[in-house]
């Protein structure tokens, strides 16, 4: 239902506009539009678990005029991420069989895993088992390798991949270890995603040709497939891909989800991988502990 307008007579209007001009001071500053800024480690983290969860994410804001303007329920964070949440992927991986000099293929399975999340003012994080990155070169099945996926209140998502001995004490302790995951050259996306939308490092994004970042190629609605564990609609779904010269990365992206496929291709020597989101399990989180702040 829309409410009618009354409409204010020519000599109102003139009076209000003489009133706001009066008392408007003549060297007024002009306000620009600022880009967004990567964030940086800051502050005491705290760790959440299955043991000492202790509510949800932290959420970020949203301005009150937007949300009066927009009565869509607005996601606070891209990736759900809950300890216990996981993703199932299956694909094929092919690659160049040096005995036989022929190309080989085989099928794959990779499970995705949130293992834990620690929680900063100004971000999320989330260190996780596997990503569809560790078959990349793969001949087979492999063992799930640790990630770190973060999330700022500015919407900016992070990836990096960890080595298998890393000491995650440092997280809660070593601002400059987080400054260093928070790098451009590790920002992955910043969302809400838009076509042609370019992300990486200052020197690849200045390129003329789209290589060497990452690109929205992408974004249209569409009714996902059968996934088990998600209820059958449709979702915007957002492409992003990352070419360089000896190889291309894509991966299909939705809201609320995360990763709904992945391919990757060598230019040279053969070596492909291509997955697609199968099963999804997004984990409730544990009931807060008593005494917890909301």
């Amino acid at each position: 239902m829309r409410l009618s307008k009354k409409v204010l007579p020519p000599s109102a209007i003139a009076g209000v506009s003489l009133i706001l001009a009066l008392l408007t001071p003549p060297n007024a500053p002009i306000i620009a539009a600022q880009n967004p800024v990567i964030l940086r480690a800051s502050d005491k983290v705290r760790f959440l678990d299955s043991g000492d969860f202790a509510g949800d994410a932290r959420r970020t804001s949203t301005p009150k005029d937007a949300a009066r303007s927009n009565p869509e329920p607005q996601l606070d964070l891209f990736f759900p991420l809950t300890p216990g949440t996981w993703w199932l992927y299956r694909g094929t991986v092919t690659w160049s069989d040096q005995q036989t000099e022929k190309d080989a293929q085989a099928d794959v399975t990779l499970k995705m895993t949130i293992e834990k999340v620690l929680q900063k003012p100004e971000f999320t994080i989330a260190v996780l088992s596997g990503f569809p990155r560790d078959l990349d070169w793969a001949t087979g099945e492999v063992a799930a390798m640790p990630w770190l996926l973060i999330e700022t209140k500015r919407h900016e998502v992070f990836f990096n991949s960890l080595p298998p001995d890393f000491d995650y004490a440092k997280l809660e302790k070593d601002a400059a270890t987080l400054d260093k995951f928070l790098s451009e050259d590790n920002l992955l996306f910043r969302w809400p995603l838009k076509p042609g939308m370019k992300f990486g490092d200052a020197e690849s994004l200045r390129r003329d040709d789209a290589l060497y970042c990452w690109v929205v190629a992408t974004q249209e609605t569409k009714k996902l497939g059968e996934i088990k564990g998600l209820a059958p609609k449709s979702a915007e779904v957002s492409v992003l891909r990352f070419i360089t010269n000896p190889d291309d990365t894509q991966m299909a992206l939705s809201a609320g989800i995360g990763i709904l496929s992945y391919q990757y291709r060598h230019h040279g020597t053969v070596a492909e991988t291509s997955l697609t989101l199968v099963e999804f399990h997004l984990a409730q989180p544990p009931p807060a502990t008593p005494g917890a702040k909301p």
